[in-house]
């Protein structure tokens, strides 16, 4: 294609080429063996072969580039980013204004080597008054007249010349490193840079300036170098003002701040609860803390400058000028930081704070600044403030029970006018929701036929009530169920008539062997379920008595006398079984009982013992697997009995827990769920329930099989006996204690006797 000359390179100004006889598609954008023609490290040519004297005709492939000697990539990808920067400056006539012929504006030219533009742009000065930044925009700019039709190129650019772009000329007076180091291996001699002439308006600037100054005063007040340091940095002291010699007068607790960025105080006061003032607890609001007041200052008193009437005549005819030395000028009147310490007495307009103690920035500070190394708070003030709280606040005396009503009623009626009802602890309710534990037990009572009665004690972690059912036996003419509700249940033998708040059962009060008094009937509980077992287990810090450490102790510190007679008198009752193909020295947990009861007599009980079953058992650890389809049926019948229907909900939030989920949760997120969403099922159905469900070899849980397992429509099942569903019993599953074996050797390693005599030895 051919262009006029003179025209710009755009559409219309191109015309074909007569002598061209080829018309293929170009390939210039192709890909060759998985890289662009364009981008390829071999040299340009079609095919990305050069031509070689050696080959044929056939090879003889134009090039722009002597054989061999073309550039490895195009200039628009081997400069891009590159350019290079000449400063330099021209010369603008001002022939209209005084005393200033003309102005030197500096510039900075940009030359881009990719594809030959340049850009020239201006610095911006604050307040020129002049336009600036971009004065000639990124293109190619075409040399002056006659080479108007060849643009202009890098080597027109160099320092000490000058360079017509447009209707202006400029000097180049610099360039920076990049720039001279690629000249310098272009072959391009460049040379050191020059400095640019004087600007007239500039310098007559500056004089004026000088001459405004000159009329200012000889100091100047600085302080954004001191609020840049010390900005949000402040002293903080504590501090009390005792006004109790007048009136009505009372001990305020102060907090003295002073601010380092501008040497200002702050007052505030700390008021106790339900002090009757009325205020905010701003005692100064922040400004400077004068020494001694005696008046109010005047109008101009509190400004930083001074204005002296050197001339008298009022208000016209008179001169007036700053005062540069400070005449009348006091500062020593107001609190420095210097003036702070433990232990001094500040006046704040007539009233004296005095300083009992400071925090540990405080304290670094004065440390750094001062050289202080004392900072012992003073401890007279609390004194004070103890014997003022225990001298005015006497704490207020409850009358004594009435029977009306719950204790925490009646004390909400006496407190206030308003009373409210008795605040829960709702993180213990959410922690322990539905962890109940179950004890089975026996009525004690001076009539036989109550004696053969079994209950089932039930204690709710949640909110420590208690609950008492009775199981029924055929024909043993009671009828069964209900025995007490559900409440909290006074201990006995205490007086509740009194002001102070009774005492109630809690969970360490059930275990097994003791006897518990419930609403004036006797029970001995003589078993417990699993769970509640296994709670108090997992729990051994607040149940003592299922703390396997300190039973073994216990036992270690008895035997420690008679170790060996001891263990070789009973070492018949010893037995050598064979448990999962290993031979094991047993002993019954009867006779374990017996020669415990022998050895510490009441210093031990049945939790104790059962305990230690449980830890050292030598029963097979082959576990029965609780049947699917009556835990199904189980919690079929928990749902419809709490008419619980969420099923849609618990799908949401199983989506929104682990949205890109495989249908396979860990059982941890099968409990959050459950909890998450409410469902009404007991702790030890769940339990069940993920024992009972489908898992994979990493032990997760299916979770199309848990959603079927609450889909009492979709999956139907055997109802269950509604007797046990009704009252709460039907997973109680008392621990079986007779018949277990226990681990001898285990148990006697546990103890460690053996090592400690052999040392002693």
């Amino acid at each position: 294609m051919l262009r006029c000359s003179g025209l710009p390179f755009l559409p219309g100004n191109t015309f074909p080429d007569l002598s061209q006889t080829r018309f293929h598609k170009s390939h210039h954008f192709d890909r060759w063996s998985r890289t662009c023609m364009l981008a390829d490290q071999k040299r340009p040519g079609i095919g990305g072969k050069q031509y070689s004297p050696t080959d044929g005709p056939e090879y003889c492939l134009p090039s722009l580039y002597p054989p061999r000697q073309g550039p490895l990539l195009p200039s628009w990808l081997s400069y891009d980013r590159k350019v290079l920067c000449f400063h330099g400056f021209f010369q603008e006539t001002l022939s209209e204004v005084d005393r200033i012929p003309y102005q030197i504006r500096k510039v900075k030219i940009l030359y881009y080597l990719e594809d030959g533009t340049m850009q020239v742009s201006e610095p911006r000065t604050m307040n020129s008054g002049i336009p600036q930044g971009c004065l000639v925009t990124r293109q190619r700019i075409p040399r002056p007249v006659p080479y108007d039709g060849e643009f202009t190129s890098l080597l027109d650019l160099n320092i000490n010349h000058t360079v017509q772009l447009f209707d202006r000329v400029y000097t180049i007076t610099g360039c920076d490193d990049f720039t001279r180091r690629f000249l310098n291996r272009l072959g391009v001699s460049v040379p050191e840079c020059v400095e640019p002439p004087i600007d007239p308006s500039t310098e007559l600037r500056k004089k004026q300036d000088a001459a405004k100054l000159a009329k200012r005063p000889a100091y100047k007040i600085d302080t954004l170098g001191k609020f840049l340091e010390y900005d949000r940095k402040v002293l903080r002291f504590q501090g009390f003002w005792d006004d109790r010699s007048s009136l009505f007068g009372d001990l305020h607790e102060l907090e003295v701040l002073y601010h380092l960025s501008d040497d200002t105080f702050e007052v505030k006061e700390k008021l106790p609860l339900n002090s009757g003032r009325d205020s905010n607890g701003m005692f100064l609001r922040r400004g400077r803390l004068p020494k001694q007041f005696d008046r109010l200052p005047v109008m101009g008193e509190g400004t930083p400058v001074t204005v002296l009437n050197v001339l008298g005549g009022g208000l016209k005819g008179g001169r007036y000028l700053t005062d540069s030395v400070g005449i009348g000028k006091r500062d020593d009147n107001y609190y420095r930081d210097a003036d702070l310490a433990i232990g001094k007495m500040i006046n704040v307009y007539g009233r004296t704070i005095m300083l009992t103690g400071c925090d540990r920035y405080t304290q670094d500070y004065y440390r750094t600044k001062f050289g202080c190394e004392d900072f012992t708070p003073i401890q007279g003030y609390s004194v004070i403030r103890d014997e003022y709280q225990r001298r005015c606040r006497r704490e207020r005396e409850l009358p004594p029970y009435n029977g009306w009503g719950s204790h925490e009623d009646s004390e909400g009626n006496c407190i206030t006018v308003e009373p409210h009802p008795p605040k829960i602890d709702f993180r213990k309710f959410v922690i322990y929701d539905r962890c109940n534990l179950r004890f089975g037990s026996r009525m004690i009572s001076k009539i036989k036929e109550n004696n053969d009665r079994f209950f089932v004690i039930t204690y709710y972690l949640s909110d420590d009530t208690v609950s008492v059912y009775e199981l029924q036996i055929r024909n043993s003419g009671f009828q069964g169920g209900e025995f007490i509700k559900r409440a909290r249940i006074l201990t006995p033998n205490q007086d509740i008539f009194t002001p102070n708040r009774p005492s109630y059962y809690k969970a360490q009060d059930f275990y097994l062997g003791t006897t518990v008094i419930l609403q004036d009937h006797k029970f001995n509980v003589t078993n417990a379920d699993i769970y509640a077992l296994k709670f108090m287990e997992s729990h051994c810090e607040e149940f003592p008595l299922s703390n396997v450490s300190k039973i073994v102790q216990k036992i270690r510190n008895a035997l420690q006398p008679i170790y060996k007679d001891y263990v070789a008198r009973h070492m018949s009752k010893v037995v050598h079984k064979k448990i999962d193909d290993v031979s094991v020295a047993t002993v019954s947990y009867e006779a374990l009982r017996d020669m415990l009861l022998e050895l510490l007599g009441d210093q031990i009980v049945d939790q104790e013992i059962v305990t230690l079953c449980r830890q050292f058992s030598a029963e097979s650890k082959q576990h029965v697997k609780c049947d699917k389809e009556l835990v199904r049926s189980a919690v079929h019948a928990e749902l419809t009995r709490d008419l619980w229907h969420d099923l849609q909900r618990t799908k949401e939030h199983l989506y929104h827990q682990d949205p890109t989920s495989d249908g396979w949760m860990t059982p941890s997120q099968i409990v959050k769920t459950i909890k998450a969403c409410r469902i009404p099922l007991d702790n030890a159905l769940i339990d069940g329930m993920l024992e009972v469900l489908n898992r994979n070899n990493r032990g997760d849980i299916e979770v199309s099989d848990f959603l079927s397992m609450l889909d009492p429509i979709e999956a139907p099942c055997k109802p269950l006996q509604p007797l046990n569903i009704k009252h709460d019993i039907c997973f109680f599953t008392p621990y079986r204690v007779t018949g277990n074996l226990i681990d001898w050797d285990k148990l006697l390693a546990s103890i460690d006797l053996e090592s400690s005599l052999t040392t002693q030895t």
